[in-house]
């Protein structure tokens, strides 16, 4: 965990890195609210593919860019899956006049469940999609050989601590950028910091599980 934590303030790139992180996650939050994520997302999945290397991979390439588009296309392509399911539990849910009954509201919890089920594998098998992805320079080395690493006890290890580590980075993240002003600019910060942190500790599970 320690490791994880000092990860984005070490090796010749890493200043630069952090720097490019910072600013799209504050970009996202105060002029292009998701499409500057892109960027710290094409990264984030090299960090995932180079797992055994000891320090932070240089940002500003061209090939960063270029893996955006397509951890991007992944990612869009894989929450098809929980959107789905999201809106037709919902749709199920409301459709009608009648006003909601005892079984209705068993359906919806267990619609929300499904979905919440769905939500959850979906997390854990992008990461190795995205590691996938940029090892092979592929997209469609993204969607095979995810079996073998989602089994793994060290990827669900390290899948599992970066999670939480991303939670609470992004929770406090949100809670400075909602008071706007200057602690947006500390929240961005936090949640870079944050995405950089479970990106390597997800990313050394992935690099011993292939």
């Amino acid at each position: 965990m320690r490791e994880a934590l000092t990860y984005p303030i070490r090796g010749d790139h890493a200043e630069k890195a952090l720097l490019s992180a910072w600013l799209c996650v504050l970009a996202h939050a105060i002029v292009l609210p998701v499409v500057a994520l892109a960027p710290l997302l094409g990264y984030a999945a090299t960090v995932l593919s180079r797992g055994h290397d000891a320090d932070p991979p240089p940002f500003l390439e061209r090939g960063v860019l270029s893996r955006s588009v397509g951890a991007t296309a992944l990612t869009l392509a894989y929450g098809l899956v929980p959107i789905g399911t999201a809106l037709v539990t919902f749709r199920l849910f409301t459709e009608g006049d009648q006003p909601p009954t005892e079984a209705n509201a068993l359906f919806f919890l267990a619609g929300s469940t499904a979905v919440l089920l769905v939500l959850a594998l979906y997390a854990y098998v992008l990461p190795i999609a995205l590691g996938n992805y940029v090892r092979e320079g592929a997209l469609r080395a993204g969607v095979s050989g995810l079996l073998g690493v989602a089994g793994d006890a060290a990827y669900f290890v390290g899948w599992t601590s970066g999670i939480v580590l991303l939670l609470v980075g992004v929770a406090i993240s949100s809670a400075f950028v909602d008071l706007g002003g200057l602690f947006a600019v500390v929240g961005s910060f936090v949640g870079a910091y944050a995405v950089l942190v479970a990106s390597r500790r997800i990313a050394r599970g992935y690099a011993v599980a292939t």
